[in-house]
């Protein structure tokens, strides 16, 4: 039987409308959930992002923070066009800081390890076992205590949790037809990254719950290493057993009357036949 093999999604028809296209769907806010914390990120001086689109993000990174450098990484060559111009003309020197990959994310080989990963509205067009395949495979290339940055597309409780269930519904639809993208549901990015030694450090929602940007770190190198445990084993040895009290000797300024130590019988016999 032949193994059917899913043609990758192509953003590349999309890339030139992407911009407008966000806005006239949900304003800024998407661009707002990108940018919320960003603030926190002065300190990052590596960075990879996956599937960054049009490189906004990236090129405002780039001109808050002037000692980052980092990879971009895209399945879309149009994307990545526009990445580099957008940076160009918001910083001088972003090529010398920039480097873009025309690969995927799931195949791309980091050549060195970051304090940063940024995917925004990126995991949402993975399956659940490829964003925990790619979790576990980022992770050995993340600094101790380096960051990971989300934002996507989330489902709320409560009442608006049927309203986001058709917001992502129709979105999916609508990527499917322009892109050919295959994905059809949310995956769980927090159980993957949590089994990949990622924990969530801040959260930031919008959009009554629909939008959700968050900063997750990585802990498992900052573990201390674990002694295994060993079962006690009584000693096969007693201890030496307590000395016993001594007993009080006699007081010397007390007269005591020794007592005649008597002799033995075959003594006794003797003296009597001298005499």
């Amino acid at each position: 039987m032949t193994q059917m093999v899913t043609e990758p999604a192509n953003f590349d028809c999309i890339a030139l409308a992407y911009r407008w296209m966000e806005f006239l769907s949900f304003g800024r806010s998407l661009e707002r959930c990108r940018n919320h914390f960003l603030p926190r990120l002065s300190e990052c001086q590596s960075a990879l992002l996956l599937g960054d689109g049009d490189g906004r993000f990236f090129a405002r990174l780039l001109a808050e923070n002037s000692e980052i450098c980092g990879d971009a990484v895209d399945t879309s060559a149009a994307m990545l066009r526009l990445l580099l111009v957008r940076a160009d003309s918001t910083v001088e020197d972003a090529t010398g800081r920039l480097c873009i990959h025309h690969a995927s994310a799931l195949s791309f080989v980091p050549e060195r390890t970051y304090d940063l990963i940024v995917t925004h509205f990126f995991l949402d067009c993975l399956t659940q076992s490829e964003v925990d395949g790619l979790a576990l495979g980022l992770a050995g290339h993340v600094r101790c205590k380096g960051l990971w940055l989300i934002s996507d597309f989330a489902i709320p409780s409560g009442a608006m949790h049927w309203p986001a269930r058709c917001i992502v519904r129709l979105l999916y639809s609508s990527f499917r037809l322009l892109t050919g993208l295959q994905t059809a549901e949310l995956p769980d990015h927090s159980g993957a990254l949590t089994a990949a030694g990622f924990s969530r450090v801040a959260q930031h929602s919008s959009l009554a719950g629909l939008l959700s940007s968050e900063i997750w770190e990585y802990t498992s190198a900052m573990l201390p290493p674990q002694k295994p445990k060993v079962a006690s084993i009584p000693d096969p040895v007693p201890g030496p057993e307590p000395a016993s009290p001594s007993l009080p000797e006699p007081d010397p300024g007390v007269f005591h009357r020794e007592r005649a130590t008597p002799l033995p019988n075959n003594t006794q016999c003797s003296m009597r036949s001298a005499d």
